[in-house]
């Protein structure tokens, strides 16, 4: 923990990186580190009170993953800095990405191809393909395979976009992102949630408390 002499820096620091858009209180792959992703004028930036050996590079990694996570880009001459591809700012979306990218196994694959997902709640499969209608990029989801519940589980899934991403719900099985525009990315990242809200809701219930605690003490962990 930072001692009593060493807050005001860390307080200053974080100042200017801006506002905190999440905080993984323990990054299980590299030391248990605190490690924050930040905003400030459009600019992201992922950082850590660690000095410890090799943090820098662990950024980095983390960065590189956020770019195959989310609709965002690597800032060219940095490796701890990212922004966003458009104007549009999805603070939902930003944190999943950010704390997938940490804790996630980054050994592990990540997914291409086909934007796909099982159901939590029944054996059905849920698909998105996108397509330009009436000056709109829009998402429809489908099911694949058989269950009476197949249409009520596509509407709710909608509704977990909208939720997650402030998506426009165009119709009972279509969604388009608040400005219209295509973001395959976030797409693929926001399925495996928009499917199961009420659990999604208790873990962020949970992250938001710990992340709360984290930033009110300054606990950024150095071990």
């Amino acid at each position: 923990m930072p001692t009593l002499t060493e807050q005001p820096r860390i307080a200053e620091r974080i100042k200017e990186l801006g506002h905190c858009i999440e905080l993984v209180s323990i990054d299980p792959h590299f030391h248990d580190v605190t490690i924050g992703l930040f905003i400030k004028d459009g600019l992201m930036t992922i950082w850590s009170f660690s000095n410890r050996e090799g943090i820098a590079g662990r950024i980095e990694e983390v960065r590189d993953r956020c770019t195959r996570l989310g609709d965002v880009i690597a800032v060219e001459g940095t490796t701890d800095q990212l922004k966003l591809t458009s104007d549009l700012y999805l603070d939902r979306a930003l944190r999943f990405m950010f704390t997938f990218a940490v804790e996630k196994d980054p050994a592990r694959e990540l997914p291409t191809g086909r934007i796909t997902a099982p159901d939590t709640k029944t054996k059905l499969v849920f698909v998105i393909n996108g397509a330009e209608e009436n000056g709109k990029y829009v998402y429809t989801i489908s099911a694949e395979g058989r269950s009476d519940k197949a249409e009520l589980r596509v509407r709710a899934t909608v509704g977990g976009f909208v939720r997650y991403s402030d998506c426009e719900r165009v119709d009972k099985n279509k969604f388009a992102f608040p400005d219209g525009k295509r973001y395959d990315s976030f797409a693929r990242l926001i399925l495996p949630l928009a499917r199961n809200v009420s659990a999604v809701e208790s873990q962020l219930a949970a992250s938001e408390l710990e992340g709360q605690m984290t930033t009110q003490t300054l606990g950024f962990s150095q071990s």
